[in-house]
């Protein structure tokens, strides 16, 4: 389990543009506030159901500090000062749904970064491949309100018809989501 933080609280380690660690350390909200590149993780929980992906989506708790009450596809966050990429995708999934997971089973998926006005990021996306009840999921920490499976399609039609609801970059966003989830799959023979 990871190390516990008080929300704001949290140190990052500052990146350079080019995504290297430059030995410097800032808390959250100066990061944010500074517009300092900073490392993130985002994991995609997915399903095959008569030949379509779906794929967990979830309904973001109204007191969180980012994108409050929206629906969003991926799960993740900050990576914190001590933790690797690694850990902080298995104890963001644990901390948020209540799922343990083991490093092997998740798929990796690529990296890319997010270059806003004051969120600057190098995330890494891993896949994992969900089949169990989502009853058995618990969202406790604060962070997820809801949890439902939808299809590729309908996740583009409802973020297309109501954006506002709806985090990350939308179709285009997700559509390169896609094509990672299809290149990890491919590599595995999935």
């Amino acid at each position: 389990m990871g190390k516990c933080y008080t929300l704001g609280m949290e140190y990052f380690d500052v990146l350079d543009e080019q995504g290297k660690v430059t030995g410097e350390k800032a808390l959250r909200k100066e990061v944010h506030a500074k517009g300092l590149w900073h490392n993130t993780v985002h994991v995609y929980l997915f399903r095959k159901r008569n030949n379509e992906v779906e794929f967990l989506v979830h309904l973001r708790s109204k007191t969180v500090d980012q994108n409050p009450g929206i629906w969003d596809t991926r799960f993740g966050g900050h990576v914190k000062t001590g933790e690797t990429i690694e850990e902080t995708a298995l104890n963001e999934v644990k901390d948020e749904i209540g799922l343990s997971v083991k490093n092997d089973d998740l798929l990796f998926g690529g990296k890319t970064t997010y270059n806003g006005e004051t969120n600057k990021e190098f995330i890494t996306i891993y896949f994992y491949n969900f089949e169990e009840d989502i009853e058995t999921l618990v969202f406790d920490g604060g962070e997820v309100q809801e949890v439902k499976w939808m299809s590729v399609n309908k996740i583009i039609e409802e973020s297309n018809k109501n954006p506002e609801f709806w985090g990350g970059k939308k179709e285009e966003g997700f559509q390169k989501v896609l094509m990672m989830l299809s290149k990890a799959l491919e590599k595995i023979g999935g």
